[in-house]
């Protein structure tokens, strides 16, 4: 298995807003499951390198090693950076041992 962790910024991320993304995104993609927690994060941006302090809402799966499970992450990511004019989705991959 692989597991991800995304780091999504909300700045401008209403509560509402994460939840409606959360519902209608995330779920349709990772219906399994997933972990997701409220986080304080800080980012530079590499055009301007200012620095953002902003909330952030991080999300811990762990998926089969497969393209489909990379094209459900990408989806997530893409929607999250179209929807909420972000520059980007930190992500991190590690390969895990896991079990349901």
């Amino acid at each position: 298995m692989l597991e991800y962790h995304l780091f999504f910024g909300r700045a401008s991320v209403s509560d509402q807003e994460w939840s409606d993304f959360a519902a209608q995104v995330v779920t349709a993609n990772l219906p399994d499951g997933f972990t997701a927690f409220d986080a304080d994060g800080q980012w530079m941006n590499p055009a301007t390198r200012r620095i953002s302090r902003e909330r952030t809402k991080v999300i811990v799966v762990a998926v089969p090693d497969s393209a489909a499970s990379a094209s459900a992450i990408a989806r997530i990511k893409d929607e999250y950076r179209q929807r909420f004019h972000q520059i980007s989705v930190g992500t991190t991959l590690q390969p895990v041992c896991g079990a349901f």
